[in-house]
This record gives C-alpha cells, structure tokens and sequence, in this order.
C-alpha cells in the first residue's frame, strides 16, 4: 500500500488534468459536414407549448419545446412537410442546411422542420434532473410530442392538407419507426437511418460488430495486432511490475485498484468504448487509416502500448492522462447534462448496454466490462430500485410494446450499414413488409445516409440515399 502511495505520488505530477471517458451508448448526431460553410439566415427557431404529461387529464403543467425550420423550398399551400426528429442531442440548424432529408425538400417543394426531444438540449421540463423529475422522460411521451407538434402544425391552414414526412437516425429512427405504427394517421411515412429498434439489455452484440469491422477493414493483421495488444494489457494486470507497464501504456493518472471489479470495468471500458467509438463514426477508408498506424510505431512500439496510444491519439489526451476510478466516472452522470437524461433512459427503456462477448472477438477478455458494471450505475445515478431485475423488466416492456424487431409499419424506410455496432439490434436482413423497404450497405456506419454525398462514401451507398428520396417522391405524389 505504501508502495502505491508513493508511486501515485510520483505519476500525478506528470499529467495534466484528469480525464473521463464515456461509452458511446449515446450518439450526438452531428449535422452534415456540407453544412458547417453555410449561412444559416434561413433556418429560424420558434417554441411550442406542450404538455409535460400527455396521459393524465389532471396533470396540467407544461414545458417549453424548441423546433427549427426552413421554408426556402415550400410551394404554398398543401406542400409537404419534412420533418427531422430529434433524439439524445441538442438540435442544430444544419440538418436543415443539408443532407438527404434537404435533399428530399428540395425535390418536393418541401417544408423543413427539425424537432428537439424533450430533456435534450433547450427543451427542458425541468432544470433539476432528478430521478423524480426524470419519470417524464420515455419515449410514449415523446412520441406524443410529436403527434401533438404535428396536429398543432395542421391548425395552420397551409399545412392543413399536407403530407408529413419523418426522418429519424439512431434512436430518432426507432422513434420514426415507432410513430408510424402508433400514430399512423398523421404521417405518410418515414425515413429510419439506423434504428436499434430492439432494446437489449446483454449487448454483447455491438462489439462483435465492432470485431468483425476491424478485421473487414483492415485484414488480420490489424485485428492481430488489437487482439494481442488487449491480451497483453490483462495478463501484465496480474503482477506488479505488470500493472505499472499497464498503467504507463495507458497514461493512467494512477494505479487502478484491481480488487473492485467496477474500476476494472470502466478501465475494460476506457479501451473497447474507443475501438467502438472509431467503428460507429467511421467512413470508407477511416478504420484502414488506423490499422495502417498499428502496423508502424505511430501509437507505440509493443502491442500493449499501441492500444494506449492509439486511445490517447484518438481521443486527443494531450498532456492529461486517464482517471480510471468508477466513482470518478459517475460523476459524469451525477449532474443537470444530456448523459444524465440518456443513461436514464437506458436504465428505464432500452439497456443497450455494451458487454463484453464470449464468442471469440479481440474483446472477450475485458470480461469486467458486463451487466452489473452497467446497472451498476443506475443503482448509484438514480435509485437503488434500478437494480438488475428493474432493467430487464423495463426493456422487455418496450420490446412487448413496440414489437421488436417486428414492427406493425407501413410506408417507412428502414437503412443500416454492416459496420454499424447498432444495426445488430435492428431488421438489416429483410424488408419489414412489402411497402417498407430495407436498405443493408456493405462498409457503411451508424447514420451514413443522413448526410450529403461525401467524397468516401461508395456507390452503394449514394444510391441507399437516392432510393430513400425516389420512393418518397412516390409516396408524395400518389393520389
């Protein structure tokens, strides 16, 4: 104990400022890069009042929502109305600057709307988000936002006869997918762009995506060298001398305490969450860019210290090194922020939670990282309630609720990319019926067909993008 002491008294001062990783079970969905050199004169924000409980007549408080819209492309009257559907993020006006969804404005003399989410962002039912002011915080309510937003929208007299379209990424296409079968009255129908639309709480899963991306992009070089890399880390984890190497290769600001299974878990973490991070951000060419590094001393000279350096590269540590304390890591969660409000809704809805596998991957030895470390964190965030039991029950409702992966929908368009970690929990391999498409894309990731065309991207997926916009023209123009 002594010797740890003096050796974290020695290490500290090396580093700047401690830093924190968080999982990627929460996507910030960022608008088109097309978008970043534009004006935004024509985008606009207004407010619309909506009730903070749709489902109980005696509740009669209200919050303020936020929305976005561009009317450049409207044709009058009767025109369609494209909206973009928020999620886990704070709106932004260049999802209505660019990408497919302006793309599909602009061919139908389109209304452009963007919808912010409640809890995310400014669209804030409360400033304190306590465990209690959270229970409004699900995605009934928020489907019932939208509904609401959108019979609001039709009293004015030139949206009365409009068509509505949806286009929804990530878990705002769950809720695209999930509107249309619940309120399939008011839209003529959706876009979805990488919906997990079935919760799972032992998302072993996404990593196994996460595997395969590697050794697809990559070869079996690459995924050799990870895969060593990650053994080595372990087993130098199981002597002293060992556990400094490890905690140099990784720039960690301290000694890990090996005995508390719940700090090997955010350390198991601190090293899969960045490998998952480049997959599901990733593009034609990014994760060969990477393996070409591990093939030369970019990140390090042994296995072990090109796995820390290549997590130090990526997510821009500087002079900052790791905390690696689980105490240290609820904090993120333990103040007013977007992460709060989404880990709730993991504990309450959906788990998704990103364990690591048993089937063989370059992960299955960061075996810290399962369901308890997880839950462990609804326990201490929101209320001990939120226990194992609690979350299984709440992700078995909404898979009872909304159906699973077999969704009741008409008119929707459903797109994934083999590359995504999501796609594993969404309907990638068959239509969901006759008049609901689903377009699979070889290399592609997480939302890739929201964007405008980029210079990566393959034909494939420029023509994913182009048939989403061919079959709404049709749904647009049917009588």
């Amino acid at each position: 104990m002594i010797l740890i002491a003096v050796y974290a008294c020695l290490l500290t001062p090396t580093w700047g400022e401690p830093r924190v990783l968080e999982p990627p079970i929460r996507v910030d969905l960022q608008p088109p890069e097309s978008s970043r050199s534009l004006s935004t004169r024509n985008v606009l924000q207004s407010w619309v009042t909506m009730p903070i409980d749709h489902f109980d007549p005696q509740n009669s408080d209200t919050f303020q929502m936020r929305f976005m819209f561009n009317e450049q492309f409207f044709g009058g009257d009767g025109s369609p109305v494209f909206i973009m559907v928020g999620g886990e993020w704070a709106i932004a006006p260049g999802w209505l600057l660019a990408g497919n969804m302006y793309l599909m404005a602009q061919e139908n003399r389109g209304y452009l709307i963007y919808t912010e989410h409640r809890y995310y962002g400014e669209t804030l039912p409360y400033t304190d988000f306590t465990t209690e002011n959270l229970r409004f915080l699900n995605v009934d309510q928020s489907l019932a936002d939208l509904a609401y937003f959108i019979l609001e929208l039709k009293k004015q007299p030139r949206f009365a006869d409009s068509k509505i379209i949806l286009y929804g990424g990530s878990y705002a296409a769950n809720m695209a997918l999930w509107f249309k079968q619940r309120y399939p009255h008011l839209v003529e129908g959706v876009v979805a762009s990488s919906g997990p639309i079935k919760g799972k709480v032992d998302f072993a899963g996404y990593l196994e995506v996460v595997h395969e991306a590697f050794l697809s992009e990559g070869g079996e070089q690459c995924i050799s060298t990870i895969r060593q890399g990650i053994a080595d880390t372990v087993a130098a984890m199981e002597s002293e001398s060992g556990r400094r190497s490890v905690e140099e290769a990784f720039k960690l600001c301290g000694p890990i305490n090996y005995d508390n299974h719940l700090d090997l878990g955010y350390f198991s973490g601190l090293i899969s969450w960045t490998f998952s991070s480049a997959v599901q951000q990733a593009r034609p060419g990014s994760l060969m860019a990477i393996c070409n590094n591990f093939a030369t001393d970019t990140y390090g000279i042994t296995p072990m210290q090109k796995i820390g350096g290549y997590i130090a590269a990526v997510n821009n540590l500087g002079q900052s090194c790791w905390s690696v304390s689980f105490e240290t890591f609820l904090r993120n969660y333990n103040v007013t922020s977007i992460s709060r409000a989404w880990y709730y809704q993991t504990c309450t809805e959906y788990g998704y939670f990103q364990i690591a596998p048993i089937s063989g991957t370059v992960f299955d030895s960061l075996k810290w990282l399962d369901v308890p470390f997880y839950v462990e964190v609804c326990k201490q965030v929101y209320d001990q309630r939120f226990d194992e039991a609690f979350v299984y029950n709440a992700v078995e409702r909404v898979n009872l609720i909304f159906g699973g992966l077999d969704p009741d929908v008409n008119n929707t368009i459903n797109i994934h990319g083999t590359i995504d970690p999501w796609h594993a929990l969404g309907v990638y391999d068959r239509d969901l019926k006759e008049s609901s498409p689903t377009y699979t894309i070889p290399r592609a990731s997480h939302c890739f067909d929201m964007q405008g065309w980029l210079s990566t991207d393959t034909i494939q997926m420029t023509r994913a993008q182009q048939a989403a916009r061919r079959l709404v023209t049709r749904w647009l123009h049917r009588q």
